[in-house]
């Protein structure tokens, strides 16, 4: 494999990202919605518990996330990289703070369910449009870091933001952790509402919904990291659906964060440098999450030690962080003037796949055992590595060009 693309500059570092005048906002921005959403997701789902007394309440707010994200990321898509990046940005916000003052004025299942669908719909948006705005403005050393502190936010969010929204929604009620995730849009629009707008870029008309798929599928390295994300996101949730049947007592919460947990430190620590940069790497992490997975079913199949499963459950959220690597080589190699498009297909695919493939695996660990359902998810990802191998392919290669809807 040829480096010549890859080769970066000396590491920047995180301290890098905050005095880059769009990274630092990107980041700020990122970090403050991300809390805010998962305080007011425990809020939306305590809510929907309290009031159903049934667990499909809870059930209802997740699956109403999914259909509408999927529309705005395939029916629509086309539309993210019609106006002006930095004014799309803000509006989603302040869209995500009237969505979400619906449930605060009417603390009811039926709201609660309608907000977090059209929520559901504004994040994918919103996640499409930040990573074109880094594609478009911040140079690719930082792109990586940007996409590592990212994903750290993203997973610290989950942990805090989940314990912080339930804690204060039992103790005060869910109007105040909505609250907390009203104003938290509110801040995030008025720190992305600074953002610079000399580098922006024109763009043509309203592309195809298929303009995406056509972008990825006609490049060779795109197509091949989209294949790897593919099967990487099939069985991301699979130890936090395993963890209740596989710990109980205090190891219960163990064994359910520690994905997480594994994810968040190694995005910080790999984030920063340039190894997830190159394809190699990422190829790497990929086969090593099959390898983890392997793992997790030997420990389960033999009846290990519960401390030993919650390892190997920490290792696989640790292989998930090669997603970061894979953001970074969509942003270096799709054209610019559709990274918001492309960025939404893989958006679009990844909800498909992961509820189908957590569905498939969740049925297989019901009928043959959790073992099965990790040795399932192994297998799967170890063969796409070999049939793939993204890592063999031209690694020179640059953006496509874009493909004119007419």
């Amino acid at each position: 494999m040829t480096d010549a693309d890859e080769r970066f500059s000396p590491p920047p570092g995180y301290l890098a990202l905050f005095r880059h005048p769009v990274a630092s906002r990107l980041v700020t921005a990122r970090g403050i919605s991300e809390l805010g959403d998962f305080v007011g997701l425990a809020a939306l789902l305590l809510l929907a518990y309290d009031q159903t007394q049934s667990v499909l309440g809870p059930a209802a707010v997740y699956a109403a996330r999914a259909l509408p994200a999927l529309l705005v990321a395939t029916v629509f898509s086309g539309w993210l990289d019609v106006p002006a990046r930095r004014t799309l940005l803000v509006w989603l916000s302040v869209a995500g703070a009237v969505l979400i003052a619906v449930p605060f004025a009417a603390p009811r299942p039926v709201p609660a369910i309608v907000a977090a669908g059209l929520l559901g719909a504004v994040r994918a948006a919103y996640s499409s449009v930040n990573v074109a705005v880094a594609a478009e403005s911040v140079d690719a050393p930082l792109r990586l870091p940007l996409f590592g502190l990212s994903a750290f936010a993203n997973q610290i969010g989950q942990v805090v933001g989940l314990l912080a929204g339930a804690s204060i929604t039992v103790a005060l009620g869910p109007r105040v952790a909505l609250l907390i995730d009203l104003v938290s849009f509110l801040v995030a629009a008025v720190v992305l509402a600074g953002l610079p707008t000399g580098q922006q870029r024109q763009r043509g008309p309203r592309p195809p919904a298929t303009a995406g798929l056509r972008t990825i599928a006609g490049h060779p390295v795109l197509r091949g990291v989209a294949l790897l994300t593919l099967a990487t996101v099939l069985s991301g949730a699979l130890p936090e659906t395993l963890a209740p049947d596989l710990a109980a007592g205090a190891w219960r919460p163990v064994v359910l964060a520690s994905s997480a947990l594994g994810g968040a430190v190694f995005v910080l620590v790999l984030g920063r440098g340039t190894w997830l940069g190159r394809l190699a790497g990422q190829v790497i992490v990929a086969a090593a999450l099959a390898g983890a997975l392997l793992l997790a079913a030997l420990l389960v199949a033999t009846h290990a030690p519960v401390w030993a499963l919650a390892c190997a459950n920490a290792l696989i959220g640790a292989g998930g962080g090669w997603l970061i690597g894979a953001q970074a080589t969509f942003a270096r190699l799709a054209p610019v003037e559709r990274m918001g498009q492309v960025e939404a297909t893989i958006v679009a695919a990844n909800i498909v796949v992961a509820g189908c493939g957590i569905f498939l695996l969740g049925s297989a660990a019901a009928l043959f055992g959790p073992a099965v359902a990790y040795l399932l998810a192994g297998v799967l990802l170890l063969v796409v590595v070999l049939l793939t191998r993204p890592d063999r392919l031209p690694a020179d290669a640059g953006p496509q060009p874009t493909v004119s809807p007419h």
